[in-house]
Protein backbone atom coordinates (compact mmCIF):
# COMPACT_ATOMS: atom_id res chain seq x y z
CA UNK A 1 0.00 0.00 0.00
CA UNK A 2 1.31 3.42 -0.97
CA UNK A 3 0.91 6.70 0.93
CA UNK A 4 -2.41 8.56 0.55
CA UNK A 5 -3.17 12.28 0.75
CA UNK A 6 -6.24 14.39 -0.04
CA UNK A 7 -6.66 17.72 -1.83
CA UNK A 8 -10.35 18.52 -1.91
CA UNK A 9 -12.13 15.65 -3.64
CA UNK A 10 -8.89 14.40 -5.17
CA UNK A 11 -6.91 11.51 -3.73
CA UNK A 12 -3.15 11.60 -4.17
CA UNK A 13 -1.41 8.23 -4.01
CA UNK A 14 2.39 8.35 -3.83
CA UNK A 15 4.82 5.52 -4.54
CA UNK A 16 6.96 6.36 -1.52
CA UNK A 17 7.22 8.40 1.66
CA UNK A 18 8.06 11.87 0.39
CA UNK A 19 6.60 15.38 0.50
CA UNK A 20 4.59 16.54 -2.50
CA UNK A 21 7.18 19.28 -3.12
CA UNK A 22 9.68 16.45 -3.77
CA UNK A 23 7.54 14.80 -6.45
CA UNK A 24 9.16 14.16 -9.83
CA UNK A 25 5.92 13.17 -11.54
CA UNK A 26 2.23 13.94 -11.13
CA UNK A 27 0.24 11.29 -12.98
CA UNK A 28 -3.32 12.45 -13.71
CA UNK A 29 -6.24 10.10 -14.24
CA UNK A 30 -9.07 10.72 -16.68
CA UNK A 31 -11.54 12.22 -14.20
CA UNK A 32 -9.01 14.91 -13.27
CA UNK A 33 -8.63 15.73 -16.96
CA UNK A 34 -12.39 16.03 -17.34
CA UNK A 35 -12.54 18.45 -14.40
CA UNK A 36 -9.81 20.58 -15.99
CA UNK A 37 -11.63 20.53 -19.33
CA UNK A 38 -14.90 21.57 -17.71
CA UNK A 39 -13.17 24.40 -15.82
CA UNK A 40 -11.37 25.62 -18.94
CA UNK A 41 -14.45 25.74 -21.15
CA UNK A 42 -17.34 26.22 -18.70
CA UNK A 43 -15.83 28.02 -15.71
CA UNK A 44 -15.86 27.27 -12.01
CA UNK A 45 -17.76 24.35 -10.53
CA UNK A 46 -18.47 24.97 -6.82
CA UNK A 47 -18.06 21.26 -6.06
CA UNK A 48 -14.49 21.06 -7.34
CA UNK A 49 -13.18 24.64 -7.62
CA UNK A 50 -11.30 24.82 -4.32
CA UNK A 51 -9.68 21.40 -4.66
CA UNK A 52 -8.78 21.92 -8.31
CA UNK A 53 -7.22 25.32 -7.55
CA UNK A 54 -5.07 23.86 -4.77
CA UNK A 55 -4.13 20.85 -6.90
CA UNK A 56 -2.96 23.00 -9.81
CA UNK A 57 -0.89 25.18 -7.47
CA UNK A 58 0.70 22.04 -5.98
CA UNK A 59 1.72 20.88 -9.46
CA UNK A 60 2.69 24.32 -10.78
CA UNK A 61 6.23 25.01 -12.09
CA UNK A 62 7.29 27.37 -9.31
CA UNK A 63 9.99 25.20 -7.79
CA UNK A 64 13.66 24.81 -8.60
CA UNK A 65 12.95 21.35 -9.98
CA UNK A 66 9.83 21.44 -12.09
CA UNK A 67 7.72 18.27 -11.76
CA UNK A 68 6.45 16.53 -14.87
CA UNK A 69 2.66 16.46 -15.16
CA UNK A 70 1.89 13.30 -17.12
CA UNK A 71 -1.56 13.07 -18.66
CA UNK A 72 -0.94 11.04 -21.81
CA UNK A 73 -2.15 7.82 -20.18
CA UNK A 74 -5.39 9.48 -19.09
CA UNK A 75 -5.85 10.88 -22.59
CA UNK A 76 -5.31 7.40 -23.95
CA UNK A 77 -8.00 6.06 -21.60
CA UNK A 78 -10.38 8.83 -22.65
CA UNK A 79 -9.64 8.99 -26.37
CA UNK A 80 -8.61 5.46 -27.33
CA UNK A 81 -11.89 3.61 -27.14
CA UNK A 82 -12.20 -0.04 -28.02
CA UNK A 83 -13.08 1.12 -31.53
CA UNK A 84 -9.86 3.15 -31.90
CA UNK A 85 -8.68 6.75 -31.50
CA UNK A 86 -11.43 9.37 -31.09
CA UNK A 87 -9.65 12.56 -32.18
CA UNK A 88 -12.64 14.89 -31.82
CA UNK A 89 -13.24 13.80 -28.24
CA UNK A 90 -9.58 14.39 -27.49
CA UNK A 91 -9.35 17.92 -28.92
CA UNK A 92 -11.02 19.88 -26.12
CA UNK A 93 -9.43 17.86 -23.32
CA UNK A 94 -5.94 18.10 -24.79
CA UNK A 95 -6.17 21.85 -25.32
CA UNK A 96 -7.46 22.51 -21.82
CA UNK A 97 -4.99 20.31 -19.95
CA UNK A 98 -1.94 21.20 -22.05
CA UNK A 99 -2.65 24.88 -21.35
CA UNK A 100 -3.57 24.72 -17.67
CA UNK A 101 -0.79 22.45 -16.38
CA UNK A 102 1.81 24.90 -17.72
CA UNK A 103 0.45 27.88 -15.79
CA UNK A 104 2.43 29.30 -12.89
CA UNK A 105 0.68 30.21 -9.64
CA UNK A 106 -0.02 33.77 -10.74
CA UNK A 107 -1.90 32.60 -13.84
CA UNK A 108 -3.75 29.95 -11.84
CA UNK A 109 -4.93 32.49 -9.26
CA UNK A 110 -5.99 34.93 -11.98
CA UNK A 111 -8.00 32.27 -13.81
CA UNK A 112 -9.85 31.21 -10.67
CA UNK A 113 -10.60 34.84 -9.76
CA UNK A 114 -12.12 35.55 -13.16
CA UNK A 115 -15.86 35.42 -13.82
CA UNK A 116 -15.23 34.02 -17.31
CA UNK A 117 -13.87 30.59 -18.30
CA UNK A 118 -10.23 30.58 -19.42
CA UNK A 119 -11.15 29.64 -22.99
CA UNK A 120 -12.45 33.20 -23.47
CA UNK A 121 -8.82 34.37 -23.38
CA UNK A 122 -7.62 31.62 -25.74
CA UNK A 123 -7.44 33.49 -29.04
CA UNK A 124 -6.19 30.51 -31.05
CA UNK A 125 -9.11 28.38 -29.91
CA UNK A 126 -11.62 31.16 -30.54
CA UNK A 127 -10.29 31.55 -34.10
CA UNK A 128 -10.46 27.79 -34.73
CA UNK A 129 -6.71 27.47 -35.18
CA UNK A 130 -6.17 24.60 -32.73
CA UNK A 131 -5.54 21.36 -34.58
CA UNK A 132 -7.05 18.02 -33.69
CA UNK A 133 -4.46 16.02 -31.73
CA UNK A 134 -2.83 12.94 -33.20
CA UNK A 135 -1.57 9.94 -31.19
CA UNK A 136 2.01 11.24 -31.55
CA UNK A 137 1.00 14.47 -29.76
CA UNK A 138 0.00 12.34 -26.80
CA UNK A 139 3.48 10.83 -26.65
CA UNK A 140 2.23 7.56 -28.09
CA UNK A 141 4.71 7.18 -30.94
CA UNK A 142 5.64 3.64 -29.95
CA UNK A 143 2.28 2.10 -30.79
CA UNK A 144 -1.30 1.74 -29.71
CA UNK A 145 -1.54 2.60 -26.00
CA UNK A 146 -4.35 0.11 -25.62
CA UNK A 147 -1.62 -2.53 -25.42
CA UNK A 148 -0.83 -1.22 -21.92
CA UNK A 149 -4.03 -2.73 -20.57
CA UNK A 150 -4.16 -5.97 -22.55
CA UNK A 151 -3.21 -8.30 -19.65
CA UNK A 152 -5.65 -6.68 -17.22
CA UNK A 153 -8.45 -6.31 -19.76
CA UNK A 154 -8.27 -9.93 -20.86
CA UNK A 155 -8.16 -11.21 -17.29
CA UNK A 156 -11.00 -9.00 -16.07
CA UNK A 157 -13.20 -9.82 -19.06
CA UNK A 158 -12.75 -13.51 -18.28
CA UNK A 159 -13.45 -12.88 -14.60
CA UNK A 160 -16.65 -10.94 -15.31
CA UNK A 161 -17.87 -13.69 -17.60
CA UNK A 162 -17.27 -16.28 -14.87
CA UNK A 163 -19.41 -14.49 -12.31
CA UNK A 164 -22.15 -12.91 -14.42
CA UNK A 165 -25.59 -14.13 -13.45
CA UNK A 166 -24.20 -16.40 -10.73
CA UNK A 167 -25.61 -15.42 -7.35
CA UNK A 168 -23.86 -18.31 -5.66
CA UNK A 169 -20.75 -20.08 -6.85
CA UNK A 170 -17.76 -21.96 -5.50
CA UNK A 171 -15.24 -19.15 -5.28
CA UNK A 172 -12.23 -21.42 -4.93
CA UNK A 173 -13.10 -23.43 -8.04
CA UNK A 174 -13.89 -20.29 -10.03
CA UNK A 175 -10.61 -18.68 -8.95
CA UNK A 176 -8.63 -21.76 -9.97
CA UNK A 177 -10.41 -21.85 -13.34
CA UNK A 178 -9.74 -18.16 -13.85
CA UNK A 179 -6.04 -18.38 -12.97
CA UNK A 180 -5.51 -21.34 -15.28
CA UNK A 181 -7.12 -19.50 -18.21
CA UNK A 182 -4.99 -16.42 -17.61
CA UNK A 183 -1.75 -18.42 -17.47
CA UNK A 184 -2.46 -20.84 -20.30
CA UNK A 185 -4.65 -18.90 -22.74
CA UNK A 186 -3.89 -15.24 -22.12
CA UNK A 187 -0.25 -15.96 -21.34
CA UNK A 188 0.42 -12.97 -19.09
CA UNK A 189 -0.61 -12.38 -15.49
CA UNK A 190 -1.62 -8.86 -14.47
CA UNK A 191 -0.85 -8.60 -10.75
CA UNK A 192 -3.58 -6.07 -10.01
CA UNK A 193 -6.21 -7.93 -12.02
CA UNK A 194 -5.24 -11.03 -10.06
CA UNK A 195 -5.80 -9.20 -6.75
CA UNK A 196 -9.21 -8.00 -7.94
CA UNK A 197 -10.12 -11.60 -8.78
CA UNK A 198 -8.95 -12.74 -5.34
CA UNK A 199 -11.08 -10.10 -3.64
CA UNK A 200 -14.15 -11.02 -5.68
CA UNK A 201 -13.90 -14.81 -5.46
CA UNK A 202 -11.94 -15.50 -2.27
CA UNK A 203 -12.32 -12.38 -0.13
CA UNK A 204 -14.62 -11.66 2.78
CA UNK A 205 -17.93 -9.91 2.20
CA UNK A 206 -16.43 -6.40 2.43
CA UNK A 207 -13.70 -7.21 -0.12
CA UNK A 208 -16.19 -8.90 -2.42
CA UNK A 209 -18.45 -5.85 -2.31
CA UNK A 210 -15.58 -3.48 -3.15
CA UNK A 211 -14.51 -5.68 -6.07
CA UNK A 212 -18.06 -5.81 -7.43
CA UNK A 213 -18.21 -2.02 -7.18
CA UNK A 214 -14.92 -1.51 -9.05
CA UNK A 215 -15.99 -3.94 -11.77
CA UNK A 216 -19.52 -2.48 -11.95
CA UNK A 217 -20.83 -6.05 -11.81
CA UNK A 218 -24.40 -4.95 -11.11
CA UNK A 219 -24.55 -2.19 -13.76
CA UNK A 220 -26.90 -3.65 -16.34
CA UNK A 221 -26.45 -0.96 -18.98
CA UNK A 222 -22.74 -1.61 -19.47
CA UNK A 223 -21.47 -4.55 -21.49
CA UNK A 224 -18.91 -6.93 -20.03
CA UNK A 225 -16.39 -5.42 -22.41
CA UNK A 226 -17.00 -1.88 -21.17
CA UNK A 227 -16.77 -2.97 -17.53
CA UNK A 228 -13.50 -4.83 -18.10
CA UNK A 229 -12.10 -1.93 -20.15
CA UNK A 230 -12.73 0.68 -17.45
CA UNK A 231 -11.46 -1.51 -14.62
CA UNK A 232 -8.32 -2.40 -16.59
CA UNK A 233 -7.41 1.28 -16.82
CA UNK A 234 -7.95 1.64 -13.06
CA UNK A 235 -5.43 -1.16 -12.56
CA UNK A 236 -2.98 0.36 -15.05
CA UNK A 237 -2.66 3.65 -13.18
CA UNK A 238 -1.67 1.86 -9.97
CA UNK A 239 0.75 -0.27 -11.98
CA UNK A 240 2.28 2.91 -13.43
CA UNK A 241 3.32 4.01 -9.93
CA UNK A 242 5.39 0.82 -9.70
CA UNK A 243 6.83 1.52 -13.14
CA UNK A 244 8.11 4.92 -12.04
CA UNK A 245 9.46 3.44 -8.81
CA UNK A 246 11.53 0.84 -10.69
CA UNK A 247 12.63 3.11 -13.52
CA UNK A 248 10.60 1.18 -16.10
CA UNK A 249 8.68 4.40 -16.80
CA UNK A 250 10.80 7.53 -17.20
CA UNK A 251 9.53 11.11 -16.75
CA UNK A 252 9.91 13.06 -20.04
CA UNK A 253 12.33 15.60 -18.52
CA UNK A 254 14.70 12.79 -17.50
CA UNK A 255 14.87 10.86 -20.76
CA UNK A 256 18.31 12.28 -21.62
CA UNK A 257 19.66 10.93 -18.32
CA UNK A 258 18.04 7.50 -18.68
CA UNK A 259 21.36 5.64 -18.45
CA UNK A 260 21.75 6.50 -14.77
CA UNK A 261 18.05 6.87 -13.96
CA UNK A 262 17.01 4.85 -10.90
CA UNK A 263 13.36 5.77 -10.35
CA UNK A 264 11.03 8.65 -9.66
CA UNK A 265 8.87 9.98 -6.85
CA UNK A 266 5.49 9.64 -8.52
CA UNK A 267 2.05 10.84 -7.43
CA UNK A 268 -1.17 9.47 -8.89
CA UNK A 269 -3.95 12.07 -8.74
CA UNK A 270 -7.31 10.34 -8.88
CA UNK A 271 -10.97 10.53 -7.99
CA UNK A 272 -11.65 6.90 -8.85
CA UNK A 273 -11.47 3.35 -7.53
CA UNK A 274 -7.67 3.12 -7.45
CA UNK A 275 -7.67 4.07 -3.77
CA UNK A 276 -9.32 0.79 -2.79
CA UNK A 277 -7.15 -1.20 -5.20
CA UNK A 278 -4.02 0.38 -3.76
CA UNK A 279 -5.23 -0.39 -0.22
CA UNK A 280 -5.37 -4.16 -0.86
CA UNK A 281 -1.93 -4.47 -2.42
CA UNK A 282 1.61 -4.14 -1.16
CA UNK A 283 4.71 -3.52 -3.26
CA UNK A 284 7.31 -6.07 -2.25
CA UNK A 285 10.87 -6.51 -3.43
CA UNK A 286 11.41 -6.45 -7.16
CA UNK A 287 12.57 -9.74 -8.64
CA UNK A 288 14.20 -10.87 -11.86
CA UNK A 289 13.05 -13.97 -13.76
CA UNK A 290 16.54 -14.61 -15.11
CA UNK A 291 19.92 -15.33 -13.60
CA UNK A 292 21.41 -12.24 -15.22
CA UNK A 293 18.92 -9.98 -13.37
CA UNK A 294 19.03 -7.47 -16.19
CA UNK A 295 15.34 -6.65 -15.71
CA UNK A 296 13.47 -6.36 -12.44
CA UNK A 297 9.72 -6.67 -12.02
CA UNK A 298 7.53 -5.63 -9.10
CA UNK A 299 6.21 -8.37 -6.87
CA UNK A 300 2.72 -7.27 -5.85
CA UNK A 301 1.40 -8.92 -2.70
CA UNK A 302 -2.31 -9.16 -1.94
CA UNK A 303 -3.51 -7.88 1.43
CA UNK A 304 -7.13 -8.87 0.76
CA UNK A 305 -8.85 -10.37 3.80
CA UNK A 306 -9.65 -13.95 2.83
CA UNK A 307 -12.95 -15.45 3.92
CA UNK A 308 -11.42 -18.70 5.27
CA UNK A 309 -8.28 -20.87 5.33
CA UNK A 310 -9.27 -22.73 2.16
CA UNK A 311 -9.32 -19.43 0.29
CA UNK A 312 -5.93 -18.44 1.73
CA UNK A 313 -4.34 -21.72 0.64
CA UNK A 314 -5.89 -21.41 -2.82
CA UNK A 315 -4.47 -17.91 -3.28
CA UNK A 316 -1.00 -18.97 -2.11
CA UNK A 317 -0.95 -21.92 -4.51
CA UNK A 318 -2.08 -19.90 -7.52
CA UNK A 319 0.45 -17.16 -6.79
CA UNK A 320 3.15 -19.83 -6.60
CA UNK A 321 2.12 -21.11 -10.02
CA UNK A 322 2.03 -17.58 -11.40
CA UNK A 323 5.61 -16.96 -10.34
CA UNK A 324 6.81 -20.26 -11.82
CA UNK A 325 5.17 -19.49 -15.15
CA UNK A 326 6.52 -15.94 -15.34
CA UNK A 327 9.94 -16.68 -16.97
CA UNK A 328 8.27 -18.69 -19.72
CA UNK A 329 5.94 -15.82 -20.55
CA UNK A 330 8.86 -13.37 -20.69
CA UNK A 331 10.71 -15.61 -23.18
CA UNK A 332 7.65 -15.83 -25.43
CA UNK A 333 8.46 -13.70 -28.45
CA UNK A 334 4.84 -13.38 -29.55
CA UNK A 335 3.25 -12.50 -26.22
CA UNK A 336 1.25 -9.59 -27.66
CA UNK A 337 -0.08 -11.83 -30.42
CA UNK A 338 -0.99 -14.56 -27.95
CA UNK A 339 -2.88 -12.11 -25.75
CA UNK A 340 -4.64 -10.56 -28.75
CA UNK A 341 -5.85 -13.94 -29.97
CA UNK A 342 -7.04 -15.01 -26.53
CA UNK A 343 -8.96 -11.76 -26.04
CA UNK A 344 -10.39 -11.89 -29.55
CA UNK A 345 -11.59 -15.47 -29.02
CA UNK A 346 -13.20 -14.57 -25.70
CA UNK A 347 -14.92 -11.50 -27.16
CA UNK A 348 -16.27 -13.66 -29.98
CA UNK A 349 -17.59 -16.23 -27.50
CA UNK A 350 -19.38 -13.45 -25.63
CA UNK A 351 -20.76 -11.95 -28.85
CA UNK A 352 -19.32 -8.55 -28.01
CA UNK A 353 -19.91 -6.06 -30.83
CA UNK A 354 -16.39 -4.61 -30.75
CA UNK A 355 -13.00 -6.29 -30.98
CA UNK A 356 -10.60 -4.49 -28.67
CA UNK A 357 -7.37 -5.60 -30.35
CA UNK A 358 -6.54 -6.46 -33.93
CA UNK A 359 -5.29 -9.94 -34.63
CA UNK A 360 -3.00 -10.35 -37.65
Amino acid sequence: MNKLRDIGKYRLITNGDFDLCEADVFLLDSLVLIDIRNFYFDGLNPNSASGLHQLLVTMSPNKQVRPDVVFGFALAETCFRQEGFDRLRCRRIYRAVQTVVNWNQEKIDKAFDSRHPPVKRDKQWEKGKVSIPSPSMLGMDDGDPRSFIMPAYGALLHLLNLVQGANRHNGVEKFQEHCEWVREELGCVSAYARVIAAALLLGDEASKGKARSLLKVDHKRKSLGQKAWNAAWDAWFIQALDGYRLGMLVPPARLEHQSNYVGANAVLVTAKDQVWLDSITDFSVAFSPSAQKEISYPLICSTVTMRNQEAEKCLEEELRRDKLSFPEHIRNGDLIGKMSRAINNLENELNLPVRSFDVD
